[in-house]
């Protein structure tokens, strides 16, 4: 993915298979998880709930984090990160090993929200 396509991406919106978060923050396993169980998807790090571009630079310690969330998962999930021009974005597949869990807790993607699948323990 290049410059441009994320651009595109962004003006699009936040939806089944895109989020955006302005920084690497404690709720984003429920989105790994979400995804995993859903279609897959990319959470864009450095754009506002509304689309705008604040930019953000993934530290080592940005990476080891959000990998560690992805192997902690039940099951565990393999992530890709990368770094595109001044946005981060953390690719995650559709899993195979359905459903994953996030702290004990099971998410799936409805339009552009990760929630909680009640009764799944």
């Amino acid at each position: 993915m290049n410059r441009r396509e994320l651009s595109e991406l962004i003006e699009t919106g936040e939806g089944y298979t895109l989020e955006f978060k302005e920084s690497v923050s404690s709720s984003i396993g429920k989105d790994i998880c979400a995804f995993a169980n859903s279609s897959g998807g990319k959470i864009i790090l450095g754009v506002t709930d509304k689309g705008e571009i604040k930019g953000y630079k993934i530290s080592n310690r940005d990476r080891s984090r959000v990998q560690n969330i992805a192997k902690n998962m039940d099951p565990s999930v393999e992530v890709k990160i990368e770094q595109i021009g001044d946005l981060g974005v953390i690719f995650v597949p559709e899993g195979k090993n359905k459903p994953y869990f996030a702290g004990g807790h099971c998410y799936i993607r409805q339009g552009a929200s990760s929630v909680l699948l009640k009764g799944m323990k």
